[in-house]
């Protein structure tokens, strides 16, 4: 099994922890490509050693970062990594003629050689609905309608690109890096989420797909959904920790981050992560100011309320 992802120094733990996930529920022998920049002998070498329990072969795959343009969206959700993955068709060895592309923040929770194996038809690509199925046009931003307004006329399906089965031999024929940059111009560099939005814009009409529910459930909208971890669990396949990461203390915690702490506790990077993630819960004033927010906004409307009454017993 061919898998591909990219990270940077800061994701290393993280890409750790999904890789552990797939080499638990995983029983073929896995060929993972990281694409990446920075990444040096010793971080291969702890790579290497927290997996070496699973039969997954390391392929560092380096990518100079000189072929991106400036221009390419960047912010802190958006890393120059986001876009490693374009480059896939000219890194991978000649010998991949298929690939599973993941996200970092990716729980591999059950097998995932059915999906694997999968027969392409003329597909290019296979993956699953974005935002678990809430990928109607208006869901999205003023950006995104412009782009796609079009193709949703046409039955597009916007796909979510952290996790893709790609028909690598027939894309070799198609595309090629250049073909994504030229449509980053096309659009002037201006998109919502820029990798996925180019990677839909050139491929929605070649692409098949698979249940979200099953293979790219994301975590927090099956929380709202009043999923609970012990479903998520027993029944799906992959998990997406998409948005607010389990790690982080920028956001109000739920019970299926639990997952991802349960594979997170089979790695040398367990008591790092814990310990960081306790540390910054002392500081993080996320939840401390939704609170006062809350709090806030009731005592305006209770004092709206009070004048409002004022005002009604005056007419009486």
């Amino acid at each position: 099994m061919n898998v591909v992802t990219a990270l940077n120094k800061k994701y290393l733990p993280y890409t750790v922890v999904m890789l552990t996930s797939l080499g638990i529920n995983v029983k073929e022998k896995i060929d993972a490509y990281l694409l990446n920049s920075e990444l040096s002998e010793k971080d291969i070498g702890c790579i290497n050693a927290a997996l070496s329990k699973y039969s997954i072969n390391i392929h560092p795959t380096y990518v100079d970062k000189n072929n991106f343009s400036s221009k390419l969206p960047r912010n802190s959700q958006w890393t120059i990594e986001t876009y490693y993955r374009l480059m896939m068709l000219e890194l991978l060895p000649d010998t991949v003629n298929r690939a599973l592309y993941l996200d970092g923040d990716i729980i591999v929770n059950k097998s995932v050689e059915s999906l694997y194996e999968m027969e392409f038809g003329d597909k290019e690509i296979i993956a699953c609905d974005d935002a678990s199925g809430f990928n109607q046009m208006n869901h999205y931003g003023t950006k995104h309608q412009a782009m796609f307004s079009g193709a949703y006329d046409n039955g597009f399906r916007y796909f979510n690109a952290g996790v893709m089965l790609l028909n690598i031999d027939l894309l070799r024929k198609k595309y090629s890096f250049e073909t994504y940059l030229k449509a980053f111009e096309e659009w002037n560099y201006e998109m919502e989420a820029p990798d996925q939005d180019i990677l839909n814009w050139v491929h929605w009409k070649n692409v098949g797909f698979v249940d979200y529910s099953t293979y790219d459930l994301f975590a927090r909208i099956a929380h709202n959904a009043e999923i609970t971890y012990d479903e998520v669990k027993e029944n799906v396949a992959i998990v997406h920790f998409a948005g607010e990461k389990p790690w982080e203390n920028c956001n109000v915690h739920f019970d299926i981050e639990k997952l991802w702490w349960d594979y997170a506790k089979l790695t040398p990077y367990y008591v790092e992560l814990l310990e960081n993630f306790v540390s910054t819960a002392m500081t993080d004033k996320t939840v401390e100011n939704y609170i006062k927010d809350i709090e806030k906004r009731y005592d305006d409307q209770s004092e709206m309320i009070n004048k409002l009454i004022e005002k009604v017993k005056k007419l009486i």
